[in-house]
């Protein structure tokens, strides 16, 4: 996996309060709230504050147990790879290492994407888009759709 971008995404309570803090606390470009998140780009690197709900909703693509109510310190990762024919091979590789897989890769709102736990249960989303395909700079990502 050559991963273009990674996305972290973080469950919190108060997104106004979340705001604040990033914003005056640390000092640090954020997005508006927007759809229940609040996004901040670092370099290789995006980091999706996501209202506790919405986050739940979002994990829920997972499966049930990701989708309980979130534990302090919990986090989805995301990353953006370049071709879809990755994402699937990424996907395989990691089931046979101890993976667990709730279902196959398809096509969503956001892109060509598809879910693996780790064996400790932490959730990684691969994702693969036009933006990711770009970033990749992979002139095989548009036939590979």
């Amino acid at each position: 996996m050559k991963p273009a971008t990674v996305i972290v995404a973080l469950p919190v309570t108060d997104l106004d309060r979340t705001l604040r803090f990033y914003r005056e606390g640390l000092g640090v470009e954020t997005s508006d709230i927007d759809g229940g998140m609040i996004v901040i780009e670092l370099p290789n690197l995006s980091l999706f504050l996501m209202d506790v709900r919405e986050y739940a909703t979002y994990a829920d693509r997972v499966g049930p147990a990701a989708s309980a109510t979130p534990a302090p310190g919990a986090c989805m990762f995301s990353c953006a790879i370049g071709t879809r024919a990755e994402v699937d091979q990424t996907l395989a590789g990691a089931e046979r290492a101890g993976g667990s897989i709730p279902g196959p890769a398809g096509e969503s709102d956001g892109g060509y994407m598809g879910y693996v736990s780790d064996p400790d249960g932490h959730v990684w989303e691969l994702v693969c888009n036009d933006q990711t395909a770009a970033a990749a700079g992979s002139s095989t990502a548009a036939p590979d759709r």
